[in-house]
């Protein structure tokens, strides 16, 4: 077997498992998720300040003014 058969067996497996053909049955009826906990109405989000560079600011040595 040659490294071309190798590859080409390799694939066809990973085709196989990712194909529906031996998937299990889906059930007859659909449950939600079960989520621990009550939802709290008064909750904030707040979000992610980002530490980017900003444009225009060279902070990086060897480049920029000489």
């Amino acid at each position: 077997m040659g490294l071309r058969d190798s590859l080409k067996k390799k694939v066809q497996g990973l085709v196989n498992r990712m194909s529906g053909e031996y998937s299990a049955v889906a059930p007859d009826e659909i449950k939600p998720m079960d989520r621990p906990g009550v939802a709290d109405p008064n909750a904030k989000v707040i979000r992610a300040r980002l530490n980017r560079p900003k444009e225009g600011a060279s902070s990086a040595g060897g480049e920029g003014e000489d």
